[in-house]
């Protein structure tokens, strides 16, 4: 297993956070675990419900994001197997540990009114789908027999219409090994050529160490101050 071992956060831009927040602890059962100012982004809050200690979806709200028209087929699939923007998300699966947490959510969400359809057997895993607040695809899945069988799931035919070769696929699946610098590695210098984010700062971003980075730009300290415990 590689370093990344799960999602410590999925952002989803919305318009009506309280709506989110209501379904997705109401209806699915999440707890929300904060909501405050997103630190250094104007006019910008978000909300995170919890999955797992390390695990989240956060909702985030800027009044911006209201006027955003939302189109399906462009920014949003009108179900999980439609085709959306490159970079888009199609859909959002979130995992259960077993057959009977899936029976278990499912009857959660239609005891809210909601329609659900499934559960579906996909070999490594069976789902269910449906609907979430402002046309988010959403799917529960479980994967009882525990890790995918790679010699059995990577279809020949699918890998050459991919343009991955034998050779190629050896290496995908064995990603070599990497030895921790111990964070001693130079920043490069940013490539236009290569993916950038489009940072609201100025052109300094770029520039600076990654000591000033982290100096000028952490926020560690909570929107509410905690009464200390009595002795």
């Amino acid at each position: 297993m590689g370093l990344p071992n799960g999602v410590h956060h999925l952002a989803i831009c919305t318009k009506d956070i309280k709506k989110q927040i209501d379904y997705f602890s109401q209806v699915v059962g999440m707890e929300l675990v904060a909501l405050y100012w997103m630190h250094g982004v104007d006019n910008t809050f978000h909300g995170f419900m919890k999955l797992s200690d390390s695990s989240s979806i956060a909702f985030v709200q800027h009044p911006e994001v209201a006027k955003i028209q939302p189109i399906k087929g462009v920014s949003h699939a009108g179900h999980t197997t439609q085709n959306v923007a490159p970079g888009a998300m199609q859909h959002l699966a979130l995992n259960v540990d077993s057959e009977a947490d899936l029976m278990a959510i499912r009857d959660r969400v239609r005891s809210h009114g909601h329609w659900v359809m499934g559960p579906l057997d996909h070999g490594f895993c069976k789902s269910i789908y449906l609907a979430a607040p402002e046309g988010i695809m959403l799917e529960f899945s479980t994967s009882e027999g525990g890790s995918i069988d790679a010699e059995a799931w990577i279809d020949p035919e699918v890998q050459a219409l991919a343009g991955i070769s034998a050779e190629e696929v050896e290496k995908y699946k064995h990603p070599a090994q990497f030895e921790s610098k111990g964070g001693k590695v130079a920043q490069p210098k940013a490539d236009p050529s290569k993916p950038l984010m489009d940072y609201p700062a100025d052109d300094r971003l770029w520039t600076m160490s990654d000591e000033e980075v982290t100096r000028r730009m952490s926020n560690t300290t909570p929107p509410v101050q905690k009464k200390p415990k009595a002795a």
